[in-house]
């Protein structure tokens, strides 16, 4: 079934931000900065390990321009959030207006775009897709299983959220590729991965509090390899 490792990843992140809801009331705010400037470290370790995969430093500078403006026009960001601040609304009604579980939209936005992109989520996905082999994405949810307990404990209840957001995004992808996964390239996945992982790199520094990037408004990027290297390839420039 194309959809179980997809399935598999989305339980193992679910899971991990649960586990670390348990631990909310027990984390101090010093004690929470601190264990996130340290997710924000193994983030960077991941996005880094995935960037040096190879690719097109041109590739991967115009896809960020194009993600850029299609990510922004549609305002990506806004409308995840908005989604966010309304089940955080609902979660205030619910609990009395109690802020312990902490900011849906913060905890949801981060993990998800976290466990969604980079190398791993993408390779995987088309591996389930065509081949059927789920191992790299089971494997990859013990890494969002680990970093999602400490994420929720720090950022809250929209954490384990993501599982949702990884079912969606890597069952399209595993759908996708098993319909169209013949037409891909290596040189296309390769650079959809890299490009991938530079994204996973702004969340990383994100974390860290280095910088303030809406990273969501940049994930068309990741996809826009699929059509920029054919087209570099038809006029010989790779």
């Amino acid at each position: 079934m194309v959809l179980v490792g997809a399935l598999i990843n989305g339980f193992e992140a679910a899971v991990g931000g649960v586990l670390g809801l348990f631990f909310k009331g027990r984390v101090s705010e010093r004690l929470g900065d601190f264990l996130l400037k340290g997710q924000g470290l193994a983030v960077v370790l991941v996005a880094v390990q995935g960037m040096m995969q190879g690719g097109s430093v041109a590739i991967v500078t115009l896809s960020l321009a194009l993600g850029s403006v299609i990510g922004l026009g549609i305002d990506i960001d806004a409308r995840i959030r908005s989604l966010g601040d309304w089940a955080q609304r609902c979660l205030n009604q619910a609990f009395a207006g109690s802020k312990r579980l902490g900011n849906f939209s913060d905890g949801f936005v981060t993990a998800s775009i976290f466990t969604c992109t980079g190398a791993m989520a993408i390779v995987g996905s088309l591996s389930s897709g065509i081949l059927l082999d789920h191992s790299t994405l089971i494997s990859k949810g013990v890494i969002d299983l680990a970093v999602c307990l400490p994420m929720a404990a720090t950022m809250g209840i929209g954490v384990p959220f993501c599982g949702v957001s990884l079912v969606v995004y890597e069952g399209i992808l595993s759908v996708l590729a098993s319909l169209v996964g013949s037409f891909l390239t290596d040189a296309v996945v390769t650079e959809v991965a890299v490009t991938g992982s530079t994204l996973l790199l702004a969340v990383g520094t994100n974390l860290l509090g280095v910088t303030d990037i809406k990273v969501a408004n940049l994930i068309p990027a990741a996809f826009a390899p699929i059509f920029l290297v054919p087209a570099a390839m038809a006029l010989g420039l790779m």
